[in-house]
């Protein structure tokens, strides 16, 4: 007979405590909230940002149902998961007398919907994000309050844009008005803060030379998973097999990457490693472990930054050798408007990528997509621009009854607030309001 499970077991080994997903075994002593014999599953929330705006003419649909326009053609697979928005605005991205830093205020504001203060030293202020908002809630029942991933470093500190602090351009989420949460950009470490625990009296070094100079995580707990396992019904037994495989390929893939840069066993813990040369392999790990951490849940709640704002990374793989940046001040030449559509269509096939994964996700019966709310989008508008009303935004998921599937278009410098306090109540947070909002955005 099987043994109930409680849902916060682990695999255990030498400093590794690896979570597990939902398991059939685990619904007997499940810690959330209930209601008669129907387990009540936990909304996940994850906010994408874009950097530099998009290229609207080929962003936008046309109609309620109209076809998906070019730059979303790699989401028609997923068309029934995504609702397309038109008509936010955020007004804390705007000037309102400061002169020109667009790019930083469009990702300072972009998840508060505040106006940071602009100042390249001390005193940066802009305010809590809708993240953290969640966080604060939904954060109490799991390992990690939240994560924060990214693919660009960026520094806390000095000026990137036009007199405003490089705070603001590097983060997106915001645990209080003037303490942002520096993000992660290496995939090994972000895996091995999931899966690792550094022993009493260990130091950073000793830690990172124990952890690089093991084989992988899963050997560590395989004599626990094996214990497990004959204790399992034969459908958990395959969820248990399914998600080990899963974790094992990721550290496959982090340790092909760390190969290939030439990296040695022993490395210091700040060192970066696992980051891939590729952009899109580098995208698609994050994406990885953060439909790892959610499916086990050891979060969430996450916000993932593709590039700082002002970002002016090459795709020279697309055949745009030039900045994204540089490009997005287009001043309408036909030859870099086609460039900026190869990088808006490329960032929308790493969304593609990651409603796939939450599609394939099984938990208890149900896709991850289902019970989770993933908006993506920029706090620019157009780049060329630099407006921050007519904002191209993307909700997938259908957490809280929201209805995906179609195009809904809301009036002219609706708050962008509106929609993120209606993520928060489809996540069962109290939340009355959140930044300007006037009132919830009807997602049903």
């Amino acid at each position: 007979m099987t043994r109930a499970l409680h849902r916060r077991t682990v695999l255990r080994g030498l400093g590794v405590a690896m979570a597990l997903p939902f398991l059939d075994a685990m619904r007997p002593a499940m810690a959330w909230a209930q209601e008669g014999s129907a387990t009540v599953t936990p909304t996940r929330l994850l906010f994408v940002f874009v950097p530099n705006g998009k290229h609207m003419p080929t962003w936008t649909p046309k109609g309620e149902h109209g076809e998906l326009p070019w730059t979303l053609e790699p989401l028609r697979p997923h068309r029934e998961d995504v609702l397309v928005l038109s008509g936010l605005a955020i007004d804390g991205g705007r000037a309102h007398g400061d002169g020109p830093g667009d790019h930083a205020r469009s990702a300072a504001s972009f998840l508060t919907t505040a106006h940071p203060v602009k100042t390249g030293g001390a005193g940066i202020r802009a305010g809590i994000s809708v993240d953290q908002v969640a966080a604060e809630h939904l954060g109490r029942s799991t390992r990690f309050r939240s994560l924060e991933l990214g693919c660009e470093r960026g520094g806390q500190s000095g000026q990137c844009d036009s007199g405003y602090s490089c705070a603001y351009s590097s983060n997106v989420s915001w645990r209080t008005a003037t303490s942002p949460n520096v993000k992660e950009i290496d995939p090994r470490l972000v895996f091995e803060r999931l899966f690792m625990s550094v022993r009493d009296g260990e130091s950073a070094t000793d830690a990172a030379r124990r952890l690089r100079s093991r084989g992988s995580v899963l050997d560590f707990v395989l004599q626990d998973a094996k214990r497990l396992s004959g204790k399992l019904g034969p459908s958990d037994r395959r969820k248990l097999d399914e998600y080990t495989t899963g974790v094992r390929e990721l550290e496959r893939r982090l340790r092909m990457i760390e190969q290939a840069r030439g990296d040695g066993a022993v490395l210091p813990i700040d060192r970066p490693a696992g980051i891939p040369r590729d952009h899109q392999e580098h995208v698609r790990l994050m994406l990885d472990l953060i439909v790892l951490a959610f499916r086990t849940d050891l979060t969430r709640v996450a916000t993932f930054m593709a590039g700082n704002a002002g970002s002016n990374r090459s795709y020279r793989w697309l055949g745009v050798p030039e900045g994204h940046h540089g490009l997005s001040h287009h001043g309408k030449d036909a030859k870099k408007r086609e460039k900026i559509r190869k990088i808006d269509r490329f960032n929308v096939e790493q969304l593609a990528y990651l409603l796939e994964r939450l599609r394939a996700r099984d938990e208890d019966g149900a896709a991850l997509v289902d019970s989770s709310l993933v908006l993506y989008g920029s706090g620019i508008g157009d780049g060329n621009r630099h407006n921050h009303d007519q904002l191209p935004l993307l909700l997938a998921g259908r957490a809280g009854g929201v209805r995906p599937g179609r195009h809904l278009r809301s009036g002219h410098n609706t708050p962008a607030a509106n929609l993120y306090l209606s993520m928060l109540r489809a996540a069962g947070v109290p939340a009355e309001s959140f930044g300007d909002s006037k009132r919830p955005l009807d997602l049903t």
